[in-house]
């Protein structure tokens, strides 16, 4: 969450506290009649009130195979598994043609019968999407020769996610140009420098590849322009008012950088290790000679092709707006909310739950005030004498680590650093990552801390969705369990499902908080961060709201807050669409499998025996995982 928008959800929470009184009065007393899981992460929030649907295993497993018919397919029998686990080798080894795709993934390439690229960072090309159609329809075709019947319980799931995953991109296939990876809080232009300060070096190898990637990022970035053009050609670029943010973004990056983090931070790993004081010269001199004539050069030459984008832009931003948006949107809001949903079905789920949510807050809040408790002004208004701590950073990673044993399986002891961002890279950073570890060495995880992010008084619930059980609990946990490489990369919103769920989670294994505090502040955050503008992105982007739009909406829920809402939303809604969807729908389906499975079967599996069932099925489409947790809970005994 940046800081516009945290200043905002203070302001709103004061007007909402204040009028709270005089509802108190006016209101008959109404008691929640289910309990409200909250969500929080880093950034937004959300919770769950969806309804149960038929859980009913459909999948083909469940039904009786007539062993005595013959399978016309090409592979049957244990020549299913072997060509499925080729195909997935396959994928995996070709998405890695250059060094910045395998550096994070692979500890040691050699061991997996790969060698490393000879390209720090491939630049974009309009080709690609032609071969990338060509890979998905080979691989569909690949699927389909395989026996499905013939498949282990693992490998059938891994199978189902690779038909829907490549399906999509099928259907995906020739919507060019509607979104970029340039913005000013997700961009490439924000996470490369991340990522050069973050890599580990452990050998001289590891600090020339360094160099090679450093050294491509101006001709991958005069790529990314090109890609951009196009996108201005086909009527698509941004609003001049969104096109200024992304450029305030690159220049914050490359102002005054003479001897800034990326010098000092590379300095620091090469002097750390075992070599010639000449060789460790020689390198530094090598990274300051790419930063001053390739790296930051890049960056200036970005910014100032971006600002020959101004006065472009065909539309508002809103992708309805844009020939063929709707269409594009709908299966963009497919891939990013991990779910087969329409719009339809999405905008009521959505709203359902925001009448809900608003409900229940309401009914928490008169509850406090009835009480007179006063905790829940004070973490509105960012008092660190009730911040979710318990003292540090480091402090809360270990006591998560040791209050998740009994209900989260085993990973044993695994390695972490924190990494500490710097001053220059904070402002539009989230108070935590984390950056996951190689399929290979599951030692190699990095936590990054924002120490000069105002959001980080939770630090308690952050810790739980980055590290413990969140996002590192979770990599390393498929690191070990799971048999394929497809699975082990997730999705975005399987991944912030699990993380986000992990939060509450957390906040139900301690004692030293007022978890009804906790849940009415969650709550209200969640149904402002997560639920509205996971709503409003659909009314904006497929419906064609504007801001007085935004801001009637708003008001019915807060009045007088629509305008502080719309401005720290609307904006960042154009500038990056879906972008709370994975959260906000991750975090539904997440929390609806898990506790289904614990309402069914809590009475026979251990809370861990479930979390682990959930976590076995791997990273998949909701609809999916739905469709096999049964199985995967039964699986445990």
């Amino acid at each position: 969450m940046n800081k516009k928008i945290r200043n905002v959800l203070k302001v709103l929470g004061c007007i909402i506290l204040s009028s709270s009184m005089f509802l108190s009065a006016c209101r008959p007393k109404k008691e929640p009649s289910t309990k409200k899981l909250t969500r929080r992460t880093t950034e937004e929030t959300t919770e769950t009130t969806e309804e149960p649907t038929d859980t009913t295993d459909t999948s083909d497993t469940a039904v009786p195979t007539d062993t005595s018919a013959p399978s016309n397919k090409k592979y049957t029998g244990a020549e299913a598994g072997a060509k499925l686990h080729e195909l997935d080798e396959e994928i995996f080894k070709n998405g890695k043609k250059d060094i910045i795709s395998m550096v994070f993934d692979i500890e040691d390439p050699t061991k997996l019968g790969m060698d490393w690229p000879d390209v720090g960072i491939e630049p974009w090309s309009p080709s690609d999407e032609q071969e990338n159609l060509k890979s998905v329809e080979q691989a569909l075709a690949t699927l389909n020769d395989i026996d499905f019947d013939s498949l282990e319980l693992e490998d059938k799931i891994l199978y189902d996610t690779l038909v829907h995953d490549y399906t999509l991109a099928k259907e995906m296939s020739g919507m060019d140009y509607y979104t970029s990876s340039m913005n000013s809080l997700t961009g490439e232009n924000m996470e490369l420098p991340i990522i050069f300060a973050t890599l580990n070096f452990d050998d001289q190898a590891d600090v020339e590849r360094y160099l090679k990637m450093l050294a491509d990022v101006k001709p991958y970035f005069e790529s990314i322009f090109e890609y951009e053009k196009k996108m201005a050609e086909a009527g698509n670029s941004r609003p001049d008012n969104i096109l200024d943010t992304l450029i305030e973004s690159i220049d914050a990056i490359c102002k005054d950088h003479e001897g800034n983090y990326m010098y000092t931070t590379f300095e620091d790993r090469v002097n750390a290790m075992d070599l010639d004081d000449a060789v460790k010269k020689d390198l530094i001199a090598k990274n300051k000679e790419i930063l001053d004539t390739s790296f930051y050069p890049g960056y200036e030459e970005l910014k100032k092709n971006m600002e020959t984008l101004r006065g472009t832009a065909k539309t508002s931003g809103k992708i309805c707006e844009m020939q063929g948006g709707k269409e594009f949107y709908e299966k963009y809001f497919q891939l990013r909310s991990g779910t087969n949903m329409t719009i339809d079905e999405a905008k009521k789920m959505l709203l359902d739950d925001i009448n809900a949510k608003y409900t229940d807050f309401y009914s928490k809040l008169l509850k406090l005030n009835q009480q007179q408790n006063d905790e829940l002004m004070k973490h509105m208004s960012q008092d660190p004498s009730v911040a979710i701590t318990t003292g540090s950073f480091e402090k809360d990673v270990e006591f998560c680590k040791e209050a998740i044993k009994s209900d989260f399986p085993d990973i044993g002891e695994v390695k972490y650093t924190i990494y500490h961002i710097p001053e220059a890279l904070s402002k539009n950073l989230s108070p935590a990552a984390y950056m996951s570890t190689p399929v290979d060495d599951i030692n190699k995880n990095v936590l990054m801390l924002n120490d000069h992010s105002d959001g980080l008084g939770d630090m308690l619930t952050t810790v739980a969705h980055e590290a413990f059980p969140g996002h590192l609990f979770e990599a390393v946990y498929h690191m070990q369990h799971m048999n394929n490489f497809y699975q082990k990369g997730g999705t975005t919103a399987y991944k912030e499902g699990w993380s986000t769920y992990s939060e509450d989670y957390i906040m139900n294994l301690t004692t030293d908080y007022d978890l009804q505090v906790y849940e009415c502040f969650d709550t209200y955050i969640a149904l402002l961060n997560y639920q509205m503008q996971a709503y409003l992105d659909i009314c904006v982007h497929y419906d064609g709201w504007g801001k007085d739009d935004v801001v009637k909406f708003v008001d019915q829920y807060f009045p007088g807050g629509g305008n502080q809402l719309a401005d720290a939303f609307y904006e960042r809604i154009i500038e990056i669409p879906c972008y709370v969807t994975p959260y906000c729908f991750g975090n539904m389906c997440c929390s609806k499998i898990i506790n289904d499975a614990m309402a069914q079967y809590g009475n026979q599996y251990s809370k861990s025996e479930i979390h682990a069932a959930y976590l076995d099925m791997g990273p998949s489409s909701f609809d999916i995982l739905e469709k096999y947790m049964p199985q995967y809970v039964e699986k445990q005994h």
